[in-house]
C-alpha cells in the first residue's frame, strides 16, 4: 500500500506540473498574440489609442494638423492600406510626441511609451535609419577624401625631389662637360707643340752649334757656343 500510495502522489505531481507548464505557454502565447504578432500598422494604431485615451488629440484630423502627417496616410495606415508606416511618418509622430518610443512602431519594442529613469529625464530624439545610415557614408567619403589629398601632396612632394634631382644632375653634367672642353685644349696645345718640335730638323740643330745648359728648375738660363 505504502508503494501505492507514493506512485499516486508522484502522478500528482506530474499532472501539476504538466497543468504549469501548459499555463506558462498559454501565458506566453498570449503575450505574442498581444505584441509579436502586431503589424507596424497595428502598432501605429496602438500608438493613436495611447494619444487618444491621453487628450492630446481627438481625431484624425487635429493628428494630421499637429504632426504634419497627411491625413490620408494616416487613413491608409488605419486600413491596411499600405505595409507599414514610413520612416518619415515615424520621424513626424514622435517629433511631436516625443513620449511614444519609436522602437515600437518599428517592432522593436513592446511598450508604446518611452520608458526613461527618474535620473535620465531627457526629451526623446528620434534617429531615422537612413540618417544613420547616409551619415556612415558621409564619414566614409571624407576619410575617402582625406586620403586622396594626402596621396597628392605625397606625389607632389615626390615630384620636386625629383625634380631637384634631375637639376643636379644637369649640372654635373654640365660641369664634366667644361672638364672635357679644358682637357680637350690643353691636348691641342700640347699637340701643336708636338708638331712644331718635330718641324725643326737636324740641320736647323747643326746650324747653330750651342750647348744648352739645364737648371734644376726646367729653364735654359744660358746658353753658350760649342767648343
Amino acid at each position: 500500500m505504502p508503494r501505492c500510495k507514493t506512485t499516486y502522489l508522484l502522478s500528482d505531481a506530474n499532472i501539476q506540473t504538466k497543468n504549469e507548464t501548459r499555463a506558462k505557454r498559454c501565458q506566453i502565447l498570449r503575450l505574442f498574440n498581444t505584441f509579436g504578432a502586431m503589424t507596424k500598422n497595428e502598432r501605429f494604431k496602438k500608438a493613436l489609442d495611447w494619444l487618444y485615451s491621453e487628450g492630446l488629440v481627438r481625431d484624425q484630423q487635429e493628428l494630421s494638423s499637429k504632426t504634419g502627417i497627411n491625413e490620408a496616410t494616416i487613413s491608409r495606415i488605419l486600413n491596411n492600406k499600405v505595409r507599414q508606416p514610413s520612416p518619415e511618418t515615424i520621424r513626424k509622430l514622435v517629433s511631436k510626441f516625443r513620449d511614444i518610443d519609436p522602437a515600437f512602431l518599428r517592432g522593436e519594442s513592446e511598450s508604446v511609451t518611452v520608458q526613461q529613469s527618474p535620473s535620465a529625464q531627457q526629451p526623446h530624439t528620434y534617429i531615422d535609419p537612413a540618417s544613420e545610415h547616409n551619415a556612415a557614408i558621409s564619414a566614409y567619403v571624407q576619410l575617402a577624401n582625406r586620403l586622396t589629398d594626402d596621396l597628392k601632396k605625397k606625389e607632389i612632394e615626390m615630384e620636386e625631389r625629383l625634380a631637384e634631382k634631375d637639376t643636379r644632375i644637369a649640372e654635373l653634367k654640365q660641369t664634366i662637360a667644361d672638364k672635357i672642353e679644358i682637357i680637350k685644349e690643353r691636348d691641342a696645345r700640347i699637340l701643336t707643340l708636338e708638331r712644331q718640335l718635330a718641324a725643326v730638323s737636324t740641320s736647323d740643330i747643326e746650324r747653330y752649334p750651342f750647348s744648352v745648359g739645364v737648371a734644376d728648375d726646367g729653364t735654359h738660363p744660358n746658353v753658350s757656343p760649342k767648343l
